[in-house]
């Protein structure tokens, strides 16, 4: 039998909870009222003219608190004379409970059939499971479904931590989404969820990852940078679930999708439509949806939009809206004086109606516990001043509960964005504080250093330290970001101070934009034309001085994992930079970038983005200010060939010179080249990973003109005896489950049996 505490349910939902379950015991119709002074009555229901029911749904914790709070009704029930009472609560209940409860409200509870504790709704549920399948909040909650979560095997920065999981249950309201989502993923076995900022994107996918391992499925990977993490990850015969959160990523605006990311993800995607054990979530914000759509083909697949699940606030009932606000409020301990004015001012339907109603409002109001500021008479018009200006929840905190130096951490965040190290986020504050000394006159040592991460930490970041003690930094959430745009946006002397200290190269493409256009997807700040040449000069002054502060999160076994930054970026850099130049040409800059690209012409390909960027720039560039020979450029290329990734890359360069790059790649030498790269593919390779594997030699094949049938047979045998095997394996899983349930059904009939014979004597 299921024991669930109940604890989980607001008031609100478990009096709506008693109310279904009750219906079905009795059957009968209750009536259910609105939050406020109910005189004693949660539920009411009328059989005929000489017999009413009255119920009350109590919520606690302790029975201590309940008999308290059921002696003060007493003299409810006396005035109403209910010809029978029924009292449900969260509490478990002992024989001598019941009794003494019966007593206090003799005559009017017939029996302790009719108080109905923990344990009975326990009962109930079981006997009724229809009401169970209702609120997915009980059984996604259940003791046993968290020992499941915790015993599953989860990967990469997936294992959620039990209280954050317990506390996103709390204020989680059931929607026709939650079933929307699930029907999609029995059809499709893939799901991308999108809406606005806000709305509960990735509330709802948490939803749909532990209903679906309480259920059927045993790992959980969470992709955290690219789809090369799910390919990573992925095994044949395990029942698996990736969730890709932001799967266009939170850089897709300044940078785009990396090199072939897209034709990756929709090869997995078809992957997991085949599958008959995997699952596939993706989240991500509309508009970038929309953006990515139009910049990338594969995106713009009419068939993703059978499987879009998209979270709309038209949607949202009022009523649905009402208990996101309810349940929020309810959980965060907030003052009753404060409540009280809420209600009674019916405060609360100004917000539910209001035009900017966003459950990130609401959640942020919580988490800044802004009530303390105000007095209770005055809550309402303080949550509703939130809901008028919603940039106005961060900018209360940002400007009357932080000091300045943790307001300049923030701003200078923004602009390298998150993750980035705690080093490097202090050698961004102190190149700040030199370049504008006498402006912002503070000094900030190591001891200063932490006290702002720590007032920060919780509010406005979080900090996550790897396997090796180095710490990252991230926003809580993405509407601090916007926020912060908002906010430096038209102060051109703050962007200059901003600019002057720049010291790493993300600092210039993150908030910062040449493209003045106006657009829902432009997010970034677009620069005048004299912050331009501040912001141009700055460049070329200081090139050799950046450094890098993009990180990338490597993972080990046993959920260990490092924090990992490559400090080559060059061609990344000047890639980046024509990128920008073509919002707004600038002769100055794009000279820079050539004379840059010519002094460093011959490959250093040091990474995979590296490695894209250098091929961009070739196609970029007009071929007469390439200064190496295209021979050499070939040769050079080819010596850094290592995998079949980079393999595909050096084909590219077959359209820019394809007399050279045709000479070069039918040599014996680069046949070799190539057979020496697919071996060490094939001998690093783990079986239950060949599909993948076979479906890139094809492309090598195609690509090369190389005959690599046998190994291809080869390899497709071995993935086809592996399959085999894990089929009798699970054939005899099954065999032994069905005779271990047989089993457990027979000593329950058995015991039933007992008790039966026990209850008639």
């Amino acid at each position: 039998m299921n024991d669930y505490n109940f604890l989980n349910l607001s008031s609100f939902e478990f009096e709506n909870f008693s109310r279904d379950i009750l219906q079905e015991k009795l059957g009968v119709f209750f009536e259910s009222f609105t939050s406020g002074q109910d005189g004693g009555i949660d539920l009411r229901a009328t059989i005929n003219k000489d017999e009413n029911i009255i119920v009350q749904a109590k919520r606690y914790t302790s029975y201590s608190d309940l008999k308290s709070t059921l002696k003060s009704e007493l003299k409810n029930v006396k005035i109403l004379k209910p010809d029978r009472y029924i009292i449900t609560t969260s509490v478990g209940l002992t024989p001598p409970n019941k009794q003494e409860i019966l007593k206090i409200f003799h005559p009017y509870i017939k029996s302790t059939e009719d108080i109905l504790g923990r344990t009975d709704l326990n009962n109930l549920i079981g006997l009724h499971p229809k009401v169970e399948e209702r609120y997915y909040k009980l059984w996604l909650s259940s003791t046993n479904i968290l020992n499941r979560l915790i015993h599953s095997t989860v990967y990469n920065q997936s294992k959620f931590e039990l209280d954050e999981i317990k506390e996103t249950l709390k204020i989680y309201v059931q929607n026709n989404s939650f079933k929307e989502a699930l029907d999609i993923l029995q059809d499709h076995h893939y799901i991308i969820i999108s809406g606005i900022p806000g709305i509960g994107k990735t509330t709802l996918s948490r939803m749909l990852v532990y209903r679906l391992l309480a259920k059927e499925f045993d790992d959980f990977v969470y992709v955290s940078e690219s789809i090369n993490d799910a390919y990573s990850f992925y095994e044949d015969g395990k029942k698996q679930i990736f969730f890709f959160d932001d799967f266009l990523g939170r850089n897709f605006l300044e940078t785009g999708l990396s090199m072939n990311e897209d034709s990756k993800l929709i090869k997995f995607i078809d992957r997991i439509k085949k599958s008959k054990n995997k699952i596939f979530i993706l989240a991500t914000r509309e508009y970038i949806l929309k953006q990515a759509k139009n910049t990338f083909e594969a995106l713009n697949n009419p068939s993703l939009e059978l499987v879009k699940c998209t979270l709309d606030l038209s949607k949202y009932t009022k009523i649905i809206k009402a208990e996101i606000l309810y349940n929020h409020l309810f959980f965060a301990n907030m003052p009753k004086a404060h409540l009280k004015n809420l209600v009674e001012n019916k405060g609360y339907l100004k917000l539910i109606e209001h035009k900017s109603y966003n459950p990130r409002i609401i959640e942020t109001f919580v988490q800044n516990q802004f009530w303390n500021d105000c007095e209770p008479k005055e809550f309402s018009k303080k949550i509703l001043s939130f809901f008028n200006n919603p940039t106005s929840v961060w900018l209360h905190a940002f400007e009357n509960t932080i000091s300045k130096g943790s307001q300049i951490a923030l701003l200078i965040l923004s602009t390298i964005g998150t993750p980035v190290l705690l080093e490097d986020l202090r050698i961004a504050i102190n190149s700040f504080i030199i370049a504008n000394n006498k402006k912002y006159p503070l000094t900030i040592d190591s001891i200063e250093f932490n006290k702002i991460i720590k007032e920060l930490e919780s509010t406005f970041i979080s900090t996550r330290m790897d396997s090796f003690n180095k710490i990252a930094i991230e926003f809580q959430n993405p509407s601090i970001q916007d926020f912060l745009i908002n906010y430096i946006k038209d102060k051109n002397d703050l962007i200059s101070d901003l600019i002057k200290s720049f010291s790493f190269v993300s600092q210039f493409f993150r908030i910062f934009t040449f493209d003045k256009s106006i657009s829902e997807f432009n997010l970034r700040i677009g620069l005048n034309n004299e912050l331009l040449e501040e912001y141009v000069n700055k460049i070329i002054s200081d090139f050799s001085l950046f450094k890098s502060s993009y990180i990338l999160r490597l993972n080990f076994e046993n959920s260990r994992f490092s924090w990992h930054k490559n400090e080559n970026f060059i061609y990344s850099f000047l890639n980046q930079i024509l990128i920008e130049l073509d919002n707004s040409a600038n002769q100055k800059l794009y000279d820079f970038v050539i004379e840059e690209f010519q002094r460093n012409i011959e490959p250093k390909l040091t990474s995979y983005d590296e490695r894209k960027s250098y091929i961009k720039l070739l196609n970029r560039i007009d071929k007469e200010n390439i200064t190496i020979g295209s021979e050499g450029l070939i040769n050079s290329f080819a010596k850094q060939v290592n995998s079949i990734d980079s393999l595909k890359d050096f084909s590219k360069l077959q359209s820019l010179f394809s007399f050279e790059y045709q000479e070069f790649v039918t040599n014996p030498k680069f046949e070799s080249k190539i057979e020496e790269v697919i071996e060490s593919e094939i001998n690093g390779t783990e079986i239950n990973k060949y599909e993948n594997l076979i479906d890139e030699l094809k492309e090598i094949e195609k690509e090369f003109g190389f005959h690599l049938d046998d190994k291809i047979s080869t390899l497709t045998e071995k993935h086809a005896e592996l399959m085999d095997e894990i089929d009798r394996n699970m054939e005899k899983k099954t065999t032994i489950i069905h005779s271990k349930l047989k089993n457990m059904r027979s000593r329950w009939r058995e015991k039933n049996s007992l008790f039966q014979t026990y209850s008639m004597d």
